[in-house]
């Protein structure tokens, strides 16, 4: 039996959604609508469905988790999403590394030689990128800003959110480079795309 990382159930609005995601691989969903998107990928953050959602977690029902377990399980998720944006105040460089200055770990040395290798990958220059605002990114620039933050600390589900949302065509060809970096970093990990059927 294929192990799972991830099982959610909804039903609301007319909508039936039931979603396996099996552990290491990459698995792509067309949701109804952005409701149900945003539903999906805020449960998945907080490892806490609402009333009307199920979810599971590597096996563990989120439903009456203790609040350590349920931090536990936070831990080992992520996701590239509107839903955990920028922040609009910080510069590149800043929202990169707000997690490792949050947290102490990993090493800011590190976390930049990462950034590194994540935006020279995409062919952007990051001495001149660390310094823009969020505002003065391209959609792209900001998905890749977004990328590096989440590879920081590689969750084992990582969720990526409408990936070619507000691309040109030619910046979609990019969107393969997303799952090979994150390959490069935790080649044993899980990866859910998600968008909506109106996407699609």
């Amino acid at each position: 039996m294929t192990e799972l990382a991830m099982r959610y159930a909804r039903n609301s609005a007319g909508h039936e959604i039931r979603l396996d995601v099996p552990r290491g691989a990459a698995t792509r969903v067309h949701l109804p609508d952005h409701d149900a998107k945003a539903h999906l990928v805020t449960a998945v953050l907080k490892a806490r469905g609402e009333a009307d959602e199920e979810l599971e977690l590597f096996g563990e029902p989120t439903s009456a988790l203790r609040a350590r377990k349920r931090e536990q399980l936070r831990a080992r998720v992520g996701a590239l999403s509107p839903v955990v944006g920028l922040i609009g105040n910080l510069n590149a460089w800043e929202n990169i590394s707000l997690p490792a200055a949050y947290h102490g770990s990993p090493p800011l040395p590190e976390v930049a030689r990462l950034a590194h290798e994540v935006l020279e990958g995409f062919g952007l220059a990051p001495r001149a990128f660390f310094a823009k605002l969020p505002d003065q990114l391209g959609p792209l620039e900001r998905k890749v800003t977004a990328l590096a933050r989440l590879l920081v600390a590689p969750p084992e589900l990582a969720v990526m959110d409408a990936l070619e949302e507000g691309l040109t065509h030619a910046e979609c060809a990019c969107v393969g480079r997303f799952e090979a970096e994150y390959r490069a970093r935790r080649p044993d990990g899980t990866l859910l795309y998600v968008d909506t059927l109106e996407d699609a």
